[in-house]
This record gives structure tokens, C-alpha cells and sequence, in this order.
């Protein structure tokens, strides 16, 4: 808790004064009330010692906030754009958050593959060249893993560009919460401008969102609304997907232009070998 000085002007002549201020409140059994606070004369000016002291909090908020403001404006386009990975992206999971090329787990020669596969999609992707990744197959193969890995790579390097890793399933759920709370910024308009701006996108596990992992439900029009806002203003640009789904089950589930959307200039990494590497850390 920040240390608040008292004001000079209450370190003068102080006394008392008969009065007592009223603006000042605390919570009691979830109700607000009154706390009178007694007033002070402090060279034969009556003020009230909470109200002086809001007043100097206030004014130190202020002045940091407008050095914050002062450092943002500061800060060159590109290191606001690389700020971007962590302040905007989605995960559901904070220990993605530590996934890096180095310590992807490889118990297997389909496992090496496809990171080394990854690795290059990173020096690819760096070099300038526009494609959509695919990583396709086992659930828990290490995915998402590897994706984010990606991203964290090109964040990293030299170049000027935003990067965003979003949970498909819980962007979603984000955006339905928004509709009965009008002071949510994740709209369906906020997600639909942030993803589409950025340069690199992760969409991670497509298919979660729906529920339809073991079944063939299709996806409500408002998921495939979304996402195709998203696809289409990203055409120009590199998107890698993440999902335990088969391509035939894709098609089954979501509009054939949005299938066709992602995967334009696809580049498949598939996990048909790779066993669940969550249930390998379980002690049974």
C-alpha cells in the first residue's frame, strides 16, 4: 500500500474545529455509511484532514498517469506492436505462456519432426513469406505448444510486427458474456479488429469452440460469423490453427468457404503418433 504524506499545509499550526465532514463513507453489511470525520484548523482555515488527503492521492495518480501517457507516446510503432502478443492475447492456459522451441518435449521421431517442421515455419514466416500452418491430429500432442513457440520467435526478433495468440473456445465465450454487459470491451467488433490487424495470429484449438469434438455438430452461425470476418480480412496475411480435428470433420462442421479460408496456402504439420503429453506426467 502506497505511503501518503501528510499535506505541509496540515503540518502547520493545527487544532481542532467543533465540526465534522460527512462525505467520507465505509462498508458495513454491504450497506455504505457515514463516517464523520472531525474537521481541524490549520492556520485559521477549517479543513477536513481525509478530504486533504484524497486531494494529494489524487494528484499523484494523476501526475503517474501522465508520465505513463508520456512513455507510451514515446515508444516507437514497433515496440507498441510487440507489446501487443502479451497484452491482448487469449489463453486459457498460463503455462503456454512458457512455451518455447527449447523445451517442447520430444519422446518421439514424429514429435522432432514436427518441431524442427515448426522451426522453420518460424524462419519462414520471419523471412517475409505469407502461408497458413496447420497443426492437425492427437489431442495434448503439444500443439499449442509448439504454435505459441512460433509466435514467440517472430516476437522476439527484429522485426517491427504484432503477434496474437488466441483460444478460439474462449474468445467465444468472451464475446456471448459481452452481450449482457455493456462495459466489456471484448465485442465481437473488438475481436473481429484485433485479430484482423494483427500480422501473425495463432487460432488455437478450432473445434473446441463448438463442442463437436467427438460429434458432427455444426457450428452455430454466430461462431462461423466470427470467423469468417476474421479469415477474410486475413488473406493477405499468416494464420496458424491448432486443432484436434480431422479435415473431413472440419468441412462437416463449418461452412465450406471457411474450411477453403483456412486453409489457403496450407501448410500441414500432423500429429498421428504423438501421445497425450498430459496424461504422461499423470502417476498412473
Amino acid at each position: 500500500m502506497r505511503r501518503i504524506e501528510m499535506p505541509n499545509s496540515l503540518q502547520k499550526t493545527m487544532a481542532f474545529h467543533s465540526s465534522y465532514c460527512e462525505k467520507h463513507t465505509y462498508r458495513k453489511n454491504g450497506k455504505d455509511v457515514v463516517k464523520p470525520i472531525q474537521r481541524m484548523i490549520v492556520d485559521g482555515e477549517v479543513v477536513c484532514p481525509n478530504c486533504e488527503l484524497e486531494a494529494v492521492t489524487a494528484k499523484t495518480e494523476e501526475v503517474e498517469r501522465e508520465k505513463y501517457l508520456q512513455t507510451e507516446y514515446k515508444m516507437s510503432e514497433g515496440q507498441k506492436k510487440k507489446r501487443v502478443f502479451k497484452r491482448d492475447s487469449v489463453v486459457t492456459d498460463e503455462t503456454i505462456l512458457n512455451a518455447r522451441f527449447s523445451n517442447y518435449r520430444e519422446d518421439g521421431t514424429e514429435e522432432a519432426e514436427n518441431k524442427r517442421s515448426m522451426i522453420e515455419v518460424a524462419e519462414r514466416l520471419k523471412a517475409g513469406q505469407v502461408f497458413n500452418t496447420i497443426l492437425q491430429g492427437n489431442q495434448g500432442a503439444g500443439k499449442s505448444h509448439l504454435a505459441y513457440a512460433a509466435l514467440e520467435e517472430i516476437n522476439q526478433s527484429d522485426l517491427e510486427v504484432s503477434c496474437l495468440f488466441i483460444s478460439i473456445e474462449e474468445m467465444m465465450r468472451l464475446i456471448r458474456d459481452s452481450f449482457g454487459n455493456k462495459d466489456s470491451k471484448y465485442t465481437e467488433n473488438y475481436f473481429v479488429e484485433l485479430l484482423s490487424s494483427a500480422d501473425y495470429l495463432v487460432l488455437d484449438d478450432l473445434g473446441a469452440e463448438t463442442g463437436a469434438i467427438d460429434t458432427d455438430k455444426q457450428a452455430t452461425n454466430f461462431v462461423q460469423r466470427v470467423l469468417y470476418a476474421i479469415t477474410n480480412a486475413r488473406q493477405n496475411k499468416a494464420t496458424i490453427i491448432t486443432t484436434n480435428l480431422s479435415s473431413q470433420s472440419l468441412f462437416s462442421i463449418y461452412d465450406k468457404k471457411l474450411v477453403s479460408r483456412l486453409f489457403k496456402k496450407p501448410n500441414f504439420i500432423l500429429f498421428k503418433e504423438t501421445k497425450d503429453k498430459r496424461m504422461l506426467n499423470l502417476p498412473f
